[in-house]
Parts: C-alpha cells; structure tokens; sequence
C-alpha cells in the first residue's frame, strides 16, 4: 500500500503526457482569428468548469458518505468541498456569461458613435454634431433576424428604431444619462459582434459629475477602453482625468487613443501635419506612460491611431465621394486600429476574464488533492486499526469457543460420574431399607377389621411408601446435594471467569452475574400402591400340621416344583367363605408383578388336597395305588386302631386349640408377614431402578445448568462475532474509501492538470 500523501507509480500521468494528449485535440491558435479565440478559449475553460462540477458533486458525495468512524476529520473537509461545488457553479454562470467587453468615452461630439458605427459598418447608433449621444448604449449580437432593444425601465422588447428616441439628448424621450439601453443585433448582419463582442457606447464624460458610478456601474468589466479624442485639440483635463479613475479602480485597463476627425489635417502641408501628429502622440504617451503607468512607450505609441472614424463609415457603406484628400492613409490607419484593437481585445478578455477563473480552479484543485490526500490517510489508518481490532477478536472468539468445549466435555464426563455415584449412593440405601422391612412393617399401627382389608392394605402402603421415601432423604440428601452443589458452584465459576474475560475483552455490554438457583432435592417417593399391585394374602386358618404345612416343613423348596408339577395353573381360587384379593389402583412403576408368595405359602389343605385328589385318584387303578393301600393296611394292623385314634385326638386337638388361637390380631400379623415377604420381592426388583431414576434426576439438572450457562457463553460469542463482521465490513468499506480517493485524486490532477495546460496555451499570466 502506498503512503498517503504520495502517488503509486504508474497511477499518476506526468504534466508533459497531459499536454501532449492536450495538444493532440488542441487546434494551432495561430491559425484562429483574434476574436474566435475567445470564444475557444471560453468553450475550452467552460468544458473544462463544467466536468471539474461534475467532479465536485461526486466529491461531495463521496466525502459525505465517507464518514470514518470515531473520528469527526471530513466535517471540515464536506464543508468546504460543498463551498468549492458553491464556486465552481458560479464560475460556470458567470463564464457562461462572460464576453468581450468594449468600452467607448469620450468628450461630448467627438464621434465615439461613428467610431462604433464604422466598426460595425452600418449607421445602427444616433450621431451628428452637438450631445447627441444622452446615455449609455450597449450594441449585442444575437442570433435573431430583426434587431430589437431593451429599456432599463422595462423587460419588453421594443423596436431597434426607437433607439434614436431614447437616446438622443434632443428627444423628448431621452434617459438619464446613468441609464444603459441594450440593443440586439443581428449576428448575420455585423460580423464584430459575431464573436462574442459587446460594445457600449457612452455620454461625453464632460456632461456628467458622477463618472466614479459610471465607471463602477458600466466599466468594471470591460475589457478594452477606447478613448476617442478630437485630433483638432490635445488630451484635455476631462479626459485625464477619466482615465485616473479608471486606473485607480481597475488593474491595468487596456487603453486605445482614437484621435478622430484627423482629416481635418487635409488642407495642411505635411510638415505641419507630421508636428500636429507628433505633438498629440508625446503629450498621449507622457499622459499614458508617466502619469498612469499603463505600458512602455513603445506600447503606448502602437495604441495611438489618428483616423477619421465618418470617412470609415462612408467608404464602408459605400459612399466613399468627395473625401479628403489622404483617406487612404487615414482608413489604413483605421484598419490598422481594428487589427490590434482584435488581438488585443481577444488576449485582454481571455486574460481578465479567464485568468481568475483558471487560478481559483487550479487552487480548488490543490484543495481537493489535499482533502483526499487526509481521507486517503484516515481510510488508510482506520482500516489498519480495524484489522488489528479483528485479529483480536478472531483471537477471543477462539479463545472463548475452546474453552467453552473443554468446559462442556470436563463437565460431562463429571456429570456421569456424579450420577453413577448417586446411583450408588441410592441403591445401597435402598437395600438396607430392604433389611429393615419387617420393622417398618411392624411400626405401621392401624385398626385392622378383616371386612375392611383394602383400607389396611392402603393406608399400609402409604406408611411404607412415606417411610422409605423420609428415610431415602435422610440417608442420601445432604450426600446428594454435597455433591451437586460442588459441581454446580465449579461450573458456575468456570463461566463466570469465562464471562469476566469476555467483559475485559470489551466483547459487549457487562453482563450480570450468573445467578445461583436453589438447591437441588431428588425425588426419593417410591409408588407402592402401583408397585404393590398384584399382592393377594390369604388369610384363611392354616393348621400347623396340615398336609401343607407338613410338606412345605419336609419338601422346603422343593414344595413349589411339586406344586408346579402338580399343575399350579389350575389351581382353585378362594372359596365363598375366604377372602378376596387384595387390588391397588395402576402403578406409577412399571413393573411386571412376582409370583404371589402368600399363595405358595399359605394354600390351605382344602388346596393341597383338590389337587392331590384331582392328580393322583386316577393313578388308584394302577399298581402304585394296590401297593399303598397295603401300606397303609400294614400299619394298621402294626399299631392297632387305639393308637390311631388316640393320635387322631390329639390331631384333632391341636387343630382346635390352634383354630381357636387365630384372632384378628393374628390374623393382621400374618398378613403383615405376607404383605412384607411380598414388599421386600418387589422392592428388590426395584433398587437398580429407583437409583437410576435419581441418578438421571441429577444429570438432568445439571446437564440444564450447563447448558444454560454455555447459553450464556453463546450470548458473548454471538456478540464477538457480529462486532467480527462489523469490522470486515468496515474494512472492505475503508479500503473502497481509500481505492476511490486515490481514483479521485488522478481525476483532480487531471483537470488542475487541464486548468494549467490552458493557463499555458493562452499564455495567461
């Protein structure tokens, strides 16, 4: 990149292959008559204004809109680019404008209106003997076909004739000296005012006091001043003393000294003709060169013409008879003052009308080469901060993603060991709650009616169900929460030291302090009443020494082999006088439910002895049955029928002392005993999964915890990303900033480039 102030090579065209590319499009001047120059020139000047306006409005845009952030440097700048836009329009309206201004005085009667008339080879003004001439005229040329005139006091057109009227001091119509009355020309008809050429006729300076307002109303613009003086008397004080106002208001007027009606020098011999000449050429150029200090003699005496402005007009309009003797001479001499007054009016007009113009452009220029040479700096400068900016932000934001995937994996695998530990902690406590069954069974104390069991049954299993769960806190809360508490305040201050960098940062707005939500408690209840669904007791009288007690005391588990050998699924239900089974409303726990264990262990004899009947009586025709009948006959015949029936007494005595011992208080013990061999089968079946559920209660929550506060993370990366593509943004922004300016800078140079080619073509100076 290039240092602001300094153009890259290659990018800015030399001076000398501007005005080659200049001059290859630029006509030889010489070969353009005088008066056509001004027009080239104004054409050349005015091309060149009008894309220099072109240029400023784009300018103006462009610094408008090339606002740098944090800094307020182009207010300055967009003002006075606005302010160099206001000049050069007004430039381009006043060259618009602008012409080649001829200014006639005189005194009173010296032929200043022939003069004029001659130049335009046509007897357009009012002239003869006496103050013809009442105030200023101006004489333009326009492209019409028929001349016509402006009042000041009117913006009509009036007739051309009607200039003899207003401006003739004999009429009765005639203005106020001070006035002007423009008159408008045919070009067609007058090829002088062809070129842009305004000529303005004038009072005789000796018939007014106020010639400071005419010289300032009238004159300040005028390019050439012809003074027409009669030749029949010298300079006279009225004269000088015209033309010291007029160098004391204006810088270096370009003075012509007509001295007119010289052909009165006629009728006298050459030598008192040539010491006449000589006489009013001295006191001309002591006047012009001592007292004003306009030029050198040498230029002084090439702008003194001795002519006879009514015998230019007649020889112009074709009435060149009976003239003096020498008119030759005297018109050659005329034709001599129109052929300098030309060149001179043309380099006079384009430098007084131009010089200002192509200086004030070439200064608008160096401005602007300095404007954007600061904007090209401040894009530049603002572009490198921005990039710096950038890279540490790019730095942070990777920074933050890191370090919020380390914190995220880390706690993730703590989460996981937290909850295998909960689960441990859970299941264990659950066991020993297993153990301890039978005495939270036995604490439980409620009326117990045998016609009211499944009130017990409920009321039983609400008990348990608040006793594990009271139990289950006890044992695990203050654990549980140690634990996660001193997982969550590690996760909370790792982000907030994450979130303290990103505020240090300067990533975005401060953001509050993470707050602490409260204390995690596990829900420990255990659903029994889903969960103990499917218990059934019995609670018919069972004999001590049924047949089921007594197979159930020898076979011990092989009991329920025979049974399911037997055919456990035709097992017969309650009778009419037992009874039913206890139901529970649906489970919250899905669970299949385990074999009922009060029906293995407390089938009554009735049971055993169905089943035995409908099993074993259809074998009594085999052998087997032969063979134990004559068992039984032989032990029949060992002891005797009195020890048989005294055993049976005492059968049958046990069976009545133990029936008559069975009360509702027994009654509600064995179906405790039933209900607790059925609970802890059940709970059993669920420690892994009550510990499990505990353990994902835990993982839930503080897996919410982290990716809330990795939410809040995301919020400041968010941010950080966003001011990242700000920054690109303003980046590529500055740096089509800096590209344009330095575009803009070569189309400034070029057109101060064209300013200076012209300045140099028209040698202006």
């Amino acid at each position: 990149m290039t240092q602001t102030g300094t153009s890259s090579p290659g990018l800015r065209r030399t001076l000398s292959q501007m005005d080659y590319e200049l001059l290859k499009h630029t006509p030889d001047l010489t070969n353009i008559p005088p008066l056509q120059r001004f027009g080239f020139a104004k054409k050349r000047i005015n091309d060149i204004f009008e894309k220099f306006k072109v240029f400023l409005e784009e300018m103006d845009t462009f610094i408008g809109a090339s606002f740098i952030k944090d800094t307020n440097d182009l207010h300055g700048e967009h003002l006075d680019t606005q302010n160099m836009l206001r000049q050069i329009e007004s430039i381009v309206q006043i060259i618009d404008r602008d012409h080649m201004k001829v200014a006639f005085f005189g005194r009173t009667s010296n032929g200043k209106s022939t003069v004029i008339n001659s130049m335009l080879r046509d007897q357009i003004l009012p002239s003869g003997i006496g103050h013809t001439t009442n105030c200023f005229l101006s004489i333009t040329g326009v492209d019409v076909q028929e001349p016509y005139l402006l009042r000041p006091d009117s913006p009509d057109k009036k007739n051309a004739q009607t200039i003899k009227r207003l401006s003739n001091s004999l009429s009765k119509e005639c203005l106020d000296p001070n006035a002007i009355v423009r008159l408008y020309w045919p070009k067609t008809k007058c090829a002088l005012i062809r070129d842009e050429v305004v000529l303005v006729d004038s009072p005789g300076i000796d018939m007014s006091p106020d010639v400071d307002g005419w010289i300032d109303t009238h004159c300040q613009d005028a390019d050439v001043f012809v003074l027409v003086a009669n030749s029949e008397s010298t300079l006279m004080h009225s004269e000088k003393s015209f033309f010291k106002r007029v160098n004391a208001k204006l810088s270096q007027p370009n003075i012509f000294i007509l001295n007119n009606r010289w052909d009165c020098s006629a009728g006298e011999d050459t030598a008192t003709r040539d010491e006449v000449r000589s006489q009013h050429q001295e006191r001309t150029i002591e006047f012009i060169v001592d007292e004003l200090g306009l030029m050198t003699r040498k230029e002084t005496s090439e702008r003194i013409f001795f002519i006879s402005a009514k015998e230019a007009l007649k020889i112009r309009m074709g009435q060149a008879s009976d003239l003096a003797q020498g008119w030759e001479e005297r018109h050659k001499e005329f034709e001599d003052f129109e052929l300098k007054f030309e060149n001179c009016l043309s380099a006079s007009a384009i430098n007084t009308k131009f010089h200002s113009h192509a200086l004030r452009g070439r200064d608008i220029a160096n401005s602007l080469n300095e404007s954007l040479m600061k904007v090209e700096e401040l894009s530049f400068n603002y572009r490198k901060k921005c990039e710096e900016e950038r890279k540490r932000k790019e730095q942070q934001l990777d920074f933050v993603l890191k370090e919020s995937e380390a914190i995220k994996h880390h706690f993730k695998k703590k989460i996981e060991s937290v909850g295998s530990h909960v689960e441990d902690l859970v299941s264990d406590a659950l066991r020993e709650e297993i153990l301890r069954l039978s005495n939270t069974v036995d604490s439980f104390s409620y009326p117990f009616q045998k016609d009211f069991i499944n009130k017990y049954k409920s009321e039983l299993e609400n008990h348990l169900e608040e006793h594990l769960g009271r139990n289950l806190m006890d044992r695990c809360h203050n654990r549980i929460s140690k634990v996660y508490e001193e997982i969550k305040n590690e996760m909370c201050g790792r982000i907030q030291q994450l979130m303290e960098v990103q505020q240090t940062a300067a990533i975005g707005p401060s953001q509050p302090a993470i707050e602490m939500q409260s204390s995690f408690e596990p829900i420990y209840q255990i659903d029994c009443q889903s969960l103990f669904m499917g218990f059934q007791s019995q609670l018919n009288f069972q004999f001590s020494f049924g047949p089921t007690a007594m197979a159930r005391r020898f076979l011990g588990p092989r009991y329920s082999l025979l049974l399911q050998t037997l055919g456990e699924s035709s097992s017969p239900q309650p009778t009419s006088g037992s009874n039913p089974p206890v139901q529970a409303a649906p489970t919250r726990v899905t669970r299949s439910p385990a074999p009922s264990v009060a029906r293995q262990s407390t089938a009554g004899d009735d049971n055993l002895l169905l089943v035995l009947a409908t099993q074993l009586l259809p074998a009594f025709n085999t052998k087997t049955a032969i063979t134990a009948t004559a068992i039984i006959g032989g032990v029949y015949n060992l002891v005797g029928w009195r020890v048989i029936a005294a055993t049976g007494a005492v059968y049958v005595g046990l069976y009545g002392y133990e029936r008559l011992k069975y009360t509702e208080r027994a009654m509600e013990r064995r179906f405790k005993q039933q209900f607790c061999d059925y609970a802890s089968i059940k709970l059993h079946d669920i420690v892994t999964y009550t510990g499990n559920c505990c353990s994902t209660q835990v993982q839930r929550d503080l897996s919410s915890t982290l990716s809330r506060l990795l939410t809040s993370i995301n919020g400041g990366v968010n941010v950080l990303k966003t001011q990242i593509a700000t920054l690109s943004a303003e980046i590529s922004r500055s740096k089509d900033v800096y590209d344009s300016a330095t575009s803009k800078r070569i189309q400034n140079d070029h057109c101060r480039d064209e300013l200076e080619h012209f300045l140099r073509l028209f040698s202006i100076t």
